[in-house]
């Protein structure tokens, strides 16, 4: 038997050029070429697979002229009578609703390769590169080059692997080492085929790569998936019955990828022939394209606020689904961000939070915006500060200063030196009673006061019960008069300032209440410094 008979009996068996070329173990940029050009490979993949054959089994051979001129005509007449079935390319296309389009029964069950489901026929069909460009362009985003992505019906898997059962019983001398990347070359292919079309629609550079910065997503579906699959339940009747029983457990579904290549592993080739002795039945239909997204690498951009209401949280006030603010830091200025980047969704971060009811004064708070999937990523640091000035003169509540756009890699340092970092507040304290100014004096001389806190009452409900030890680095207070004062403290992040004040009916341990030995309370915090030297300050 030779390479022929082998590309023979794949036509026989209903698989297309190229992928009896996948079978034969090509893997070059012939699977590339044009259809035209697919028979010739086919005879090259054919040779090359008897000289592997020849190589393997008869070493040191040598054939009589008088062989090699019957074997050369022996060849050329097998040359002449073996035909590959054509498939059509561009006439036989699948949609997003699982239907070809106006094929008979009859033109559809010839025309659709067993293995790929008519992978191959859809990659040159002009409605479907139009479909996926025009999916390509939603939003402009301003990318100059693509990847590719591809997602495929679980039961491809399952009849590329029955395929090769069936050829490996029937020509046991191939070498089976293709199998393992039969369908990520399947993948490759595909790509390559349907990536140049799409550059000369969209003007932009198709790579393969993994690293690339903008890839667009295509899902597809088959609708006998199911079907398909089925065969699995004689086989591994436990793993599907079980994930069939508990639905939540395996919300993925009874024949997910991860489980039918579980099944796969598991069975031996003797195993599969005993349930499967015949090829995978015809396909009822094309495989169609069910979603197409694009994804991109999220664009980061960071600054620091200030924030001058009191009656502005940092992000979203909603409980149980009321919102409890009109409004809030991150609103104000994100919503103005992303009119101009126009992304998916965005998160906001920041280098800790102050109450509702504190202002942030100074140099601002650090904080970062992640834009997922974001359109518009190549702005220069000009249109950068034209974005900030558009934020600053829309509210009075808040500004921005040091906006920039910053790279994944230097976001660590929003949280690096969380807990090492410190923060000075200034704080209006009241003693109802009066109080002798002089107190204050002493308070200068604290260096390095350790204190115990438990958590907060404001807070227990969402912060674990527990005493955590906190520093004031340093602190000093000024009379405003004989019942106000200011206390300015430098303190280590993560410090309950309030608490520290009135003491929290003594949770905070000392307080400025039992240091002073008077009843003190708060009446409004200001933050004046975060040092925190991220990101690099602009001056403005």
């Amino acid at each position: 038997m030779s390479g022929r008979d082998v590309a023979k009996y794949l036509a026989d068996i209903g698989c297309c050029k190229r992928c009896i070329l996948i079978y034969l173990g090509e893997r070059s940029d012939v699977l590339y070429g044009s259809l035209q050009s697919l028979d010739g490979a086919i005879e090259q993949a054919v040779l090359s697979l008897d000289n592997q054959q020849l190589t393997s089994t008869i070493e040191d051979k040598i054939n009589s002229n008088t062989s090699s001129e019957c074997d050369s005509q022996n060849k050329s007449a097998e040359e002449e009578n073996f035909v590959v079935p054509e498939y059509e390319e561009e006439n036989c296309i699948g949609s997003t609703n699982g239907h070809a389009e106006h094929v008979s029964k009859k033109q559809k069950l010839s025309a659709v390769c067993i293995t790929c489901i008519g992978l191959f026929q859809l990659c040159n069909a002009s409605t479907v590169i139009k479909q996926i460009s025009d999916a390509m362009a939603i939003g402009n985003p301003d990318t100059d080059s693509f990847a590719l992505g591809f997602a495929l019906p679980v039961s491809l898997t399952l009849r590329v692997h029955r395929v090769w059962v069936l050829v490996m019983q029937a020509f046991p001398w191939m070498p089976d080492k293709g199998r393992k990347d039969h369908i990520g070359t399947l993948k490759d292919a595909w790509k390559n085929l349907v990536g140049p079309q799409l550059e000369k629609l969209l003007d932009k550079t198709f790579v393969q790569a993994q690293n690339v910065d903008f890839i667009m997503n295509v899902c597809t579906s088959y609708v006998n998936d199911t079907d398909d699959c089925k065969i699995l339940d004689t086989l591994c009747g436990n793993l599907f019955h079980d994930r069939r029983k508990q639905p939540k457990k395996f919300a993925a579904g009874v024949y997910s990828k991860q489980a039918v290549d579980a099944a796969i592993k598991k069975l031996s080739d003797r195993e599969f022939l005993r349930a499967c002795p015949a090829p995978p039945p015809m396909p009822a239909e094309l495989i169609a394209i069910t979603e197409l997204k694009w994804q991109r690498d999220a664009l980061f951009m960071a600054g620091r606020y200030n924030k001058y209401s009191r009656e502005l949280p940092q992000t979203p006030w909603i409980v149980e689904g009321e919102r409890k603010m009109g409004s809030s830091v991150q609103e104000l200025f994100c919503e103005i961000l992303n009119k101009t980047i126009r992304a998916e969704d965005y998160r906001f971060s920041s280098s800790g939070r102050e109450d509702v009811d504190v202002r942030c004064l100074g140099n601002g708070r650090p904080f970062v915006v992640e834009f997922i999937n974001p359109c518009c990523t190549k702005l220069s640091q000009e249109e950068v500060k034209e974005l900030q000035k558009s934020v600053n003169v829309s509210s009075n509540l808040i500004q921005l200063r040091d906006l920039q756009i910053v790279d994944k890699k230097d976001v660590w340092n929003l949280k690096e030196g969380e807990e090492e970092k410190t923060k000075a507040y200034c704080a209006l304290c009241v003693v109802r009673t009066g109080y002798d100014p002089a107190l204050l004096s002493q308070l200068s001389e604290m260096k390095e006061l350790i204190i115990q806190q438990q958590t907060p009452l404001r807070v227990l409900h969402r912060r674990a019960l527990m005493t955590r030890p906190k520093v004031i680095h340093e602190m000093s207070a000024s009379p405003v008069n004989n019942f106000l004062f200011k206390l300015h403290l430098t303190t280590q992040a993560g410090t309950y300032i309030k608490e520290f004040v009135h003491g929290d009916l003594g949770r905070t341990q000392p307080n400025m209440g039992n240091i002073l030995g008077l009843d003190v309370d708060i009446i409004a915090l200001d933050v004046e410094n975060v040092s925190l030297d991220w990101p690099p300050r602009y001056g403005d």
